[in-house]
């Protein structure tokens, strides 16, 4: 029999490395890694195995009735597999879209747990959420943390500071990405309104998704002065990200909600200390001495945060973030992986 082929759903994703940084460790182990994508149906065979990201993607449409009709597709697709004998696997990046539980959702989710093989999560937080929300036993869930970003973004070595007219002697805070209702950035430009000006510089980097309205920033996103927010209302391509980071201070992800977040091990990858509240596995990634957590429930929390990461020891700091980087090992966490592919009890891996 043939060597089996991982049909990764996706292999890349515009918005995200981590697929791709996963099929190369799983590459550097020896297994072949293809793309899952439009054509891709009729590909796997006996013993091949199609591992699935961010499923939503797939059954979900703007009205009911079309994403009735591509859910139907997509489960039939994955019991055909099922009958042919194509192994299945779902990475659980998050237990629900970004956009919100729906009963839709919960349907097609636990459909879809209970045809895969086995599932993985990013965390033990995770796992033991998608455990009790979707009813399947724990152990059919296998925690492979979220590997880091190293090497995966160009340092080109743009003065961002430079660009933005912030000085060199001020705290950073950054924030970087999609900008999203969620991701609770209204929160982090409240929070630092209320620091005194002189005590740092907040840069505020990427994209607004839709109609959502910057105008919470206001003029401050345009004005000169050391202790003004600046505001980049566009996308950071991947080829200045790592300049960005590397500008920063530290970076504060102020989530209303989530589960597990990239943007935290990428800070982290560029030694930045992480300020964020305490939900979902972010307790987990962003450990003792890696940033600074805050209760979500404290109106004052995010600030008082801002505060206390401006007082850690930059050298401490980054010997935490150093071990840390080092339990998320991309080749650590493909023989983790392989050993789940080749049906070793769950248990034993999660050991």
């Amino acid at each position: 029999m043939s060597e089996p082929i991982v049909y990764m759903w996706p292999r890349t994703n515009p918005h995200n490395k981590y697929t791709e940084l996963l099929a190369r460790s799983l590459e550097r182990r020896g297994l072949r890694v293809d793309h899952y994508a439009k054509g891709s149906q009729f590909k796997p065979r006996r013993g091949d195995i199609v591992h699935i990201h961010w499923p939503s993607y797939t059954y979900q449409a703007s009205w009911f009735a079309l994403t009735f009709a591509k859910s139907l597709f997509f489960l039939a697709l994955l019991c055909w597999y099922k009958l042919l004998g194509v192994r299945l696997y779902w990475t659980i990046h998050n237990i629900w879209p970004h956009e919100g539980r729906s009963r839709w959702d919960a349907f097609m989710r636990k459909r879809l747990l209970r045809l895969c093989d086995a599932a993985f999560a990013l965390s033990e937080t995770v796992r033991r959420e998608a455990a009790d929300v979707f009813g399947v036993p724990e152990d059919k869930i296998v925690v492979t943390p979220h590997g880091h970003y190293g090497g995966a973004y160009p340092i080109r070595g743009t003065d961002i500071r430079e660009r933005f007219d912030i000085p060199a002697d001020r705290f950073l805070f950054l924030f970087v990405g999609r900008i999203n209702p969620y991701k609770g950035v209204d929160r982090l430009v409240e929070a630092y309104r209320s620091l005194a000006p002189e005590e740092g510089a907040l840069l505020i980097a990427g994209q607004a998704d839709g109609e959502y309205d910057l105008g919470f920033i206001g003029e401050r996103g345009k004005a000169g002065g050391g202790g003004a927010i600046r505001l980049y209302p566009s996308f950071v391509a991947d080829g200045e990200l790592a300049d960005y980071l590397l500008a920063a201070d530290a970076v504060v992800l102020p989530y209303r909600q989530i589960s597990t977040s990239g943007s935290a091990i990428l800070a982290l990858t560029f030694k930045k200390p992480v300020v964020a509240p305490r939900i979902g596995s972010l307790g987990e990634y962003v450990s003792e001495g890696c940033g600074v957590l805050y209760d979500p429930d404290d109106k004052d929390g995010l600030r008082k945060a801002l505060r206390d990461v401006m007082n850690m020891d930059r050298r401490e700091t980054e010997s935490r973030i150093a071990d840390k980087l080092r339990e998320l090992d991309w080749d650590r966490i493909a023989d983790r992986m392989l050993a789940v592919y080749a049906g070793r009890i769950p248990q034993e891996v999660n050991a």
